[in-house]
């Protein structure tokens, strides 16, 4: 069962003093813990966060969450016709300020990981999660290992890092059985019996003319047979009725202000309840995790007895 390591900002204090301590963090992450702040070990000023609450994204927007790209600097799915090029550009501001200091936050909290840590994109989620009218594979209520269809991490792993700013009301999550215990109950389902077999010379020959596409600037998505593993996972999960009713489930409820890091490949998750959350994603290098072999790239590797992922796909950038 996934425990709530609750962090205090000494321990923070402590670890950067002796950046030895941050292991066991790093290892209860990677067992499929949560890490819980209570208070915020990181700048987010109160301007900042009564900005955001003011901001009112329409509810029937066909995106999920407004979405702050750190590597173009670029913000997106900001729907509201209305906004101002001042509020757009404070909106980019914030956005940009709370990606760098959860990135400087957790490249000293979680210390093993700075050398292999990549920001992924940033998210502000103003909407209700709960009754959302969103098709079913969308749905962040519905119990689901994470993985991205445009952003393959080719065996790396998806760690993210939330903050509810609510003044009020706590954001209500669900989580239920780790990686290993999920690919044990699919174990007979056409997904886990086709990884089992052999990528044929077809598929490999069709992944390396992506590849060298990709290197002369056409905009392929080139995904590892890991990354089509874990997006069919997804949606097979947030498809199985049985699976969604039936799975032993722990609920939990994170407090107006607090923070809560999980990597989100390695345990079954949901979002019940809430609105008015920051996320940013990171994604942590297979290289610089303490125990790789209990990553899922190894469960699946070593449940399929060959590679999934093709080293020329695999450079961390």
């Amino acid at each position: 069962m996934t425990q709530l390591i609750s962090c205090s900002l000494n321990d923070f204090d402590e670890v950067k003093m002796r950046p030895e301590k941050a292991r066991p963090f790093c290892q209860a992450l990677e067992k499929g813990d949560i890490l819980f702040f209570s208070d915020l070990p990181f700048s987010l000023p109160k301007e900042h966060q009564d900005f955001l609450l003011a901001q009112k994204q329409t509810a029937n927007a066909h995106r999920k969450n407004i979405a702050y790209k750190p590597h173009k600097d670029l913000l997106t799915n900001f729907v509201r016709a209305d906004v101002s090029k001042q509020d757009r550009q404070m909106f980019l501001h914030i956005m940009r300020s709370f990606s760098y200091e959860v990135e400087r936050f957790l490249g000293s909290f979680l210390s093993p990981y700075q050398s292999g840590l990549r920001l992924d994109y940033a998210s502000f989620r103003p909407i209700e999660e709960k009754g959302r009218n969103l098709r079913r594979r969308a749905r962040n209520d519905l119990l689901h290992m994470d993985a991205f269809s445009s952003r393959p991490v080719h065996g790396n792993r998806i760690l993210r890092c939330y903050v509810n700013i609510h003044p009020e009301k706590p954001r209500k999550w669900i989580t239920a059985e780790r990686f290993g215990e999920i690919i044990s109950l699919y174990r007979d389902a056409p997904i886990c019996l086709s990884l089992q077999k052999r990528t044929s010379n077809q598929k490999r020959i069709f992944r390396e003319m992506k590849r060298w596409a990709r290197q002369l600037g056409l905009p392929l998505t080139l995904r590892s047979t890991y990354d089509e593993f874990m997006l069919r996972l997804h949606h097979l999960m947030k498809e199985d009725e049985s699976y969604q009713k039936n799975s032993p489930k722990q609920y939990w409820s994170f407090p107006p202000g607090s923070c809560w890091i999980v990597f989100t490949d390695g345990i079954a998750n949901a979002t019940i309840e809430g609105r008015y959350a920051l996320e940013q994603t990171c994604i942590i290098s297979q290289e610089a995790l303490i125990d790789p072999k209990s990553s899922p790239l190894a469960i699946l590797e070593a449940f399929s007895n060959q590679s999934l992922v093709t080293s020329a796909f695999t450079r961390f950038r």
